[in-house]
């Protein structure tokens, strides 16, 4: 959101730290993948912004281009929001073959290693960033996201928070 998320600040002594930000409620969505390659020798990020709410049609086309980014078979594990079984329900009505669902046990957002590029992300990097519009919000979004898929050791404790071993 344009809301900054607030983490610590600093000021003089004796004077009110005061971090200058409005009431704006826009905001951005971002759909975000973990991929493990087989053998668990390879991990990578892939994400996509959008302007509106995720709805079933964007995570149907999400992951129609992670297909063809990775050009092998898939198999997706989520939770279980509403617009996820909703794309899941249009892959069976395609019957494709190359794509199958797996979903995290309801309510246990802590066995989900995307739950934790958010934790990093938004306490972390982003926290005290109060972007003065949505363009601006969107490219440090997009730089950050961007930098952290390159850090092999991140991507890996993103595994190790859920008490995934990767072996």
């Amino acid at each position: 959101m344009l809301q900054p998320l607030t983490r610590r600040t600093w000021a003089p002594k004796g004077k009110t730290p005061v971090l200058k930000a409005w009431d704006r409620h826009e905001r951005l969505t971002c759909i975000t993948a973990l991929t493990i390659l087989p053998k668990a020798t390879r991990i990578g990020q892939y994400f996509q912004i959008q302007r509106t709410n995720a709805k079933a049609d964007h995570f149907f086309w999400f992951i129609i281009e992670l297909k063809r980014q990775l050009k092998r078979p898939l198999i997706v594990i989520w939770d279980r929001l509403s617009a996820h079984l909703k794309a899941e329900s249009y892959f069976r009505q395609l019957e494709l073959d190359w794509v199958r669902f797996e979903y995290l046990p309801a309510y246990s957002p802590e066995l989900n290693p995307v739950e934790h590029v958010w934790t990093t992300t938004k306490w972390g990097r982003l926290s005290n960033c109060a972007a003065p519009g949505i363009e601006q919000l969107d490219h440090r979004l997009t730089e950050e996201l961007g930098s952290q898929k390159k850090e092999k050791h991140l991507l890996r404790s993103h595994f190790n928070w859920a008490k995934l071993p990767l072996g």
